[in-house]
C-alpha cells in the first residue's frame, strides 16, 4: 500500500476517537482506495477484495481508541490489512486441501474413506447425522438406507405417495451428507493442524 499523507486535522481525529460518523467517513474515503488496491492484488476478485475492506473498517471502528494520532492511521490500517489478506490466504489454502482431499479420498459408499477415518468413527458420525433428521425424514432414510426397502415398499409401509417418500429422501439424504461433510471437514482441519 503506497503511503497516504495525513489527510485529517487534530480536530476532526479527536471526532473519530469519539465515534463521528463524518471523521470515519473523511478517514474511509482517504484509505479506501488505498486498501482496496491492495486487497485486489492477492485476491483478484472484487468482491473478495471490498470484503477485506469492510473487515478492515470495522477493526478501525472498534479499536479507535487504540489510535494515538492521526499519523498512526495508516500504520494502523496497513497492518491490518496485511494481518486479514494472510488470514484469508491460510482459509483458502486450508479449504483447497479440504476440497482436493474430498474430490480425491471421499466419495459417497467409498471404501477408501477408512485411510482416513476409521470405520466406528464415520459410522458414528452418519448414525448422529440421520438422527438429527425430522421424524418423518429419518424413519424413511433408514428403510431405503440402512433397511435397503425401495420408494413403493417405504410407500405402503408409512402411507404416503412414492413421490413424498422420493422428496423425503432427497431431502434427508442433502442434510445427512452436508452434517457428514462438515464434521468431516472439521475433523480433518484438527487433523491436518494438530
Amino acid at each position: 500500500m503506497a503511503q497516504i499523507l495525513n489527510t485529517i486535522s487534530d480536530v476532526e481525529f479527536a471526532d473519530f476517537k469519539i465515534g463521528d460518523h463524518k471523521a470515519f467517513r473523511k478517514v474511509f474515503d482517504a484509505y479506501h482506495k488505498s486498501i482496496y488496491n491492495y486487497a485486489y492484488k492477492f485476491s483478484k476478485n472484487h468482491d473478495e477484495a471490498e470484503e477485506l475492506v469492510q473487515e478492515v473498517f470495522v477493526s478501525l471502528f472498534i479499536n479507535r481508541d487504540k489510535i494515538e494520532n492521526p499519523e498512526s492511521l495508516y500504520p494502523y490500517l496497513f497492518i491490518i490489512t496485511k494481518r486479514i489478506t494472510i488470514s484469508i490466504f491460510r482459509k483458502k489454502v486450508v479449504k483447497s486441501k479440504f476440497d482436493h482431499h474430498l474430490k480425491y479420498s471421499w466419495k459417497e459408499a467409498c471404501e477408501s474413506t477408512e485411510h482416513t477415518l476409521d470405520t466406528t468413527e464415520l459410522t458414528s458420525i452418519w448414525t448422529s447425522a440421520i438422527e438429527r433428521l425430522p421424524e418423518k425424514q429419518r424413519e424413511v432414510y433408514a428403510l431405503n438406507k440402512i433397511n435397503g426397502l425401495s420408494y413403493e415398499e417405504i410407500a405402503n409401509k408409512v402411507g404416503v405417495s412414492k413421490y413424498t417418500v422420493k422428496n423425503q429422501l432427497i431431502m434427508a439424504s442433502k442434510t445427512v451428507r452436508l452434517i457428514v461433510k462438515s464434521i468431516y471437514f472439521l475433523l480433518f482441519l484438527l487433523k491436518t493442524l494438530f
